[in-house]
């Protein structure tokens, strides 16, 4: 097949999971003998080639040049001239590649419009949805009614009191001018959908988007084939005298680490004999939401709990998942999670929110726990009851280590080369 991938950001300009992903997919049907061609952004300014790649770096994205979280400012003139750009570079590359499909995964901070210049382009095209960006294009208003239902009400408790309210507020304000603004109804898109989740398929279809067909091919990450003596013993602590929790992911609102914070002095009063130390392992460029929660960490007096550690390499998550006790995924929202496949696959007990595409591979007292979305009693009971239970984490991380092998790269590559090649 020639395949021409479409993405906002390319590795190695990386902020979240999904740009290493669409990277890991061109390699992976490159070296099956494809054709592959990618059209990116040159947002981040680093640039490499790799082999049997085509890398196309002329996109140019609406997103502040030194913190993509924060807001863009530019004028109209400014923005139409970045539109006109970046489909003139669409047309452009589609002319010189003439795919056989367009492969398109992320467009948030490109506009509507270019959306627009792909649909009309005469090409098959397939989109893989890991994310809600084609909704907060094209149908703004539903994703401002799911969000204030379903998403702004688990930033709660003590959070909300110092941040939680103006980020919701702000989020309101400004889908409800776009909402003023798109009233297309129903889209029907001139093209079709792989989902990685149930979960993302029926929001979509909520939404009120119709694909010209649909699949469900759950993300995959790669997994080596280890010793059983290289897992850790979950019966027994990391450390004698202490449970050691970790968080690995981006530091933003949708991630939760609020959360676990709000979660922590419970926790911590129900093991009195235990210290408690939390790890935040990850990226923390959303500037305006650490310093939330660095206030947060003062007032509840957890300066000697919490540690920060910056991004690892994919490669290095099974060694630091061996060095701790339980691994929390507190989202608010979420597609479908790689780190959580990785931390299924490492054997240490999980406690995740009940949320999206977690309830897709987090099986209760099978393959891990669930807590309610947002809610820090409900997480510190998740917690405590995996503290204080060493055969509920032995059986958790047996199993858990079995249902991993399931989501496994190889797989998602099988099956979206099947699927594209229909």
């Amino acid at each position: 097949m020639n395949v021409l991938f479409i993405s906002n950001l390319y590795p190695p300009n990386v902020v979240g999971g999904y740009e290493r992903l669409c990277f890991d997919m061109a390699s992976a049907l490159s070296v099956r003998n494809h054709r592959i061609s990618v059209l990116t952004s040159n947002y981040g300014g680093l640039l490499e080639d790799y082999p049997g790649q085509d890398v196309d770096r002329s996109l140019q994205l609406l997103a502040d040049s030194r913190d993509i979280y924060k807001s863009y400012s530019a004028s109209e003139s400014q923005k139409k001239a970045l539109n006109a750009h970046n489909a003139a570079v669409l047309e452009r590359k589609l002319a010189e590649v003439r795919p056989d499909v367009l492969f398109v995964w992320n467009l948030f901070f490109l506009d509507h419009s270019f959306l627009h210049t792909i649909q009309t382009s005469g090409y098959r095209t397939v989109f893989l949805l890991t994310d809600n960006w084609m909704i907060l294009f094209l149908r703004p208003a539903f994703w401002h009614e799911y969000f204030i239902k379903y998403i702004s009400r688990r930033s709660c408790g003590g959070y909300k009191s110092v941040s939680s309210q103006s980020w919701a507020a702000a989020i309101r304000s400004a889908l409800g001018r776009l909402r003023a603004v798109i009233h297309q109804e129903n889209p029907s898109i001139h093209g079709e959908a792989i989902f990685p989740s149930r979960f993302m398929k029926s929001l979509y279809a909520q939404a009120g988007f119709k694909f010209r067909k649909t699949a469900v091919i759950p993300h995959g990450v790669s997994l080596m084939q280890r010793e059983d003596g290289e897992y850790r013993d979950r019966m027994v602590p990391v450390k004698n005298g202490c449970i050691r929790l970790l968080f690995a992911g981006r530091v933003v609102e949708m991630k939760g680490v609020h959360t676990i914070l709000e979660a922590m002095p419970e926790i911590i009063r129900g093991l009195p004999e235990t210290e408690v130390q939390l790890m935040i392992l990850g990226d923390v460029r959303d500037i305006e939401y650490m310093k939330k929660i660095e206030a947060m960490i003062q007032r509840l007096n957890l300066s000697d709990k919490v540690v920060f550690q910056p991004t690892v390499q994919e490669s290095d998550l099974f060694g630091i998942f061996q060095n701790y006790d339980i691994f929390l995924f507190p989202s608010l929202y979420e597609p479908f999670s790689l780190t959580l496949i990785h931390a299924l696959a490492s054997g240490i007990p999980v406690a995740a929110s009940d949320v999206g595409g977690n309830q897709e591979i987090i099986f209760p007292d099978r393959t891990g726990l669930l807590f309610s979305g947002g809610d820090s009693r409900s997480l510190s009971r998740a917690v405590l009851d995996l503290a204080g239970n060493p055969n509920l984490r032995k059986t958790l991380a047996i199993e858990a280590r079995k249902v991993a092998m399931e989501f496994t790269f190889l797989a998602m590559v099988q099956k979206v080369e099947a699927y594209l090649n229909t």
